[in-house]
């Protein structure tokens, strides 16, 4: 009886124990080949498509872009314009009585457009709004006919009519006229003067007032006019001689996560291309090529020199050919272009490594020969000249190392933590020898602020390093190494952090070309000791 007694004190005293508990129970358990990462580091993984091709011996780089020799804006200013008539009847006294359909007043009006270094015969409108408000103190209705002479609307525009009908009472009223795609002729009333606007309008009784009204010799009619936010789609007319100085560059994108890549070249090839869209005649000049680099927050820059530098390029005016409506033109483009040597100059050593930046000095002249076209320049607008910059090179790494970044793709266990090895297997076709680092980055902010408790160099992992391989994809080199992984770098890699993988690349003084289906193939697995909590 006592024996059974102080048994079920006993498991009563555990399961109070049990239950009192207010820590977690943490135990291991042994983990073994668990997969933990998985990734492959290529060329075509860590660069654009659009920056690289495959050339018959390997990898070609080409860098590229394409920028504005000139701006709408350059050509042809804001022809935003306004005006206000105030329209006074030329007798006293009154009402005089007026039929209906009767006119009343009528007038003319000749803008003339401010256009530096142009004379337009047309354009066509991409956009712009006609606004036209009319205030009147006649006790009656009437009807003001409002013409842009000479100009061509499209169907969806005011039904494809040039006169504006707008009914005007003794109040204010505003009309509002979309203007896309409309024509103005703007040859003048006597067609040998340009870039001038000619309008008329006509005010009458209204057909709904068949009794007439009666007008007073004090009645005013005052009539304000709005062409605003007018953009030129196409043009045709003269375009006087003129310079301008374009200043640009670009950003060498794309290559972030390829590092120190230092380039021997073998078949450079640097060309500067000038696309003449227009018709009208240029000419380039190309006075300044200029790489930027920055070095630990230093910024530094480099001119390219070399004897197509300064050197004026003639582009004949484009061909721009039809004869009907403007936005029907068919733009035949002509071309020209530098080309910089490595034989001339110094563009092998200018272009030794991947830029971070390049940027330009460009003159651009038009019509340097004068007006060849009789004043009969066409310009579309909406397809302007450009400048293309195209480099172009075997990618043939030299011996300064080229160095691949890549964060790889982790997938950490949901556990407290983790207390073993790395086993890392790393298959490499590419033809040189590598030295792949593991690092962590992106550690949680309050891991890094205890720096005394985390040193800095917990969040290196190791190093694995492959001799040369064959640069066969289907026998690649193979190496495989065991890595401690401590619990304060899985719990960095729980909590957010990142694997970074840092590879360089040990080419050959001659340099190395690559291919596209070269890589470096990384797999990770867990051996050691999983860390559980149960509360």
């Amino acid at each position: 009886m006592s024996v059974g007694r102080v048994t079920f004190g006993f498991v009563a005293l555990l399961l109070c124990a049990q239950g009192c508990r207010t820590e977690p129970v943490t135990w291991r358990m042994p983990v073994h080949e668990l997969i933990f990462l998985q990734d492959t580091l290529s060329w075509p993984n860590l660069v654009a498509d659009t920056l690289w091709s495959e050339g018959e011996d390997g990898l070609v780089l080409e860098v590229q872009a394409k920028r504005s020799l000139l701006n709408a804006e350059d050509l042809i200013p804001s022809l935003d314009t306004a005006w206000t008539d105030v329209l006074i009847l030329p007798f006293t006294g009154g009402p005089i009585p007026i039929a209906a359909g009767m006119s009343i007043w009528s007038a003319t009006e000749t803008i003339g457009l401010d256009i530096p270094n142009a004379g337009l015969r047309q354009a066509r409108l991409g956009q712009g709004v006609l606004s036209i408000t009319v205030s009147s103190t006649v006790q009656g209705p009437l009807t003001l006919r409002y013409v842009i002479d000479g100009a061509v609307f499209p169907p969806e525009s005011n039904g494809g009519s040039e006169v504006v009908v707008i009914d005007v009472n003794a109040e204010t009223t505003t009309v509002e006229l979309d203007l896309a795609g409309v024509v103005l002729n703007l040859e003048g009333p006597s067609d040998d003067e340009l870039s001038r606007l000619s309008t008329s309008w006509e005010v009458l009784v209204s057909p709904d007032a068949p009794d007439g009204i009666g007008v007073m010799g004090s009645d005013e009619l005052t009539l304000s006019v709005d062409l605003s936010g007018l953009q030129v789609a196409q043009v045709e007319g003269r375009f006087d001689a003129q310079t301008w100085s374009l200043n640009d560059g670009l950003e060498v994108e794309g290559f972030e996560a390829v590092q120190e890549l230092q380039v021997g070249w073998s078949e450079l090839a640097l060309d500067v291309v000038l696309h003449n869209t227009a018709g009208i005649d240029l000419s380039g000049t190309v006075n300044a090529l200029v790489r930027e680099d920055e070095v630990e927050g230093v910024w530094t820059t480099t001119a390219l020199s070399g004897p197509a530098l300064g050197e004026a390029v003639f582009l004949p005016r484009a061909a721009i050919e039809g004869s009907s409506a403007m936005n029907d033109w068919a733009v035949v483009p002509t071309e020209a272009g530098l080309q910089f040597s490595s034989e001339d100059g110094n563009l092998a050593t200018f272009l030794g490594s991947l830029p971070h930046a390049l940027s330009w000095a460009l003159d651009v002249a038009v019509n340097p020969l004068g007006d060849v076209s009789g004043g009969h320049d066409r310009v579309d607008l909406t397809q302007l000249p450009s400048m293309s910059l195209f480099l172009k090179a075997p990618l043939n790494v030299s011996s300064a190392r080229a160095v691949f970044l890549d964060t790889l793709e982790v997938a950490p266990p949901d556990w407290l933590a983790f207390d073993g090895r790395l086993s890392l297997d790393v298959k490499s076709s590419l033809p040189v020898g590598v030295s792949a680092f593991l690092e962590l980055v992106d550690v949680p902010a309050f891991m890094l602020e205890t720096t005394a408790l985390f040193p800095e160099q917990l969040w290196t992992i190791g190093e694995v390093v492959l001799p040369a391989g064959s640069g066969d994809p289907g026998a690649p080199t193979a190496a495989m190494q065991e890595l401690d992984l401590s619990q304060i770098q899985f719990e960095a890699i729980s909590g957010g952090a990142r694997v970074m993988a840092v590879v360089y690349l040990d080419t050959p003084p001659k340099g190395t070309q690559f291919r596209a289906d070269q890589s470096i193939i990384l797999r990770g697995h867990l051996n050691g000791n999983a860390i559980l909590s149960f509360e």
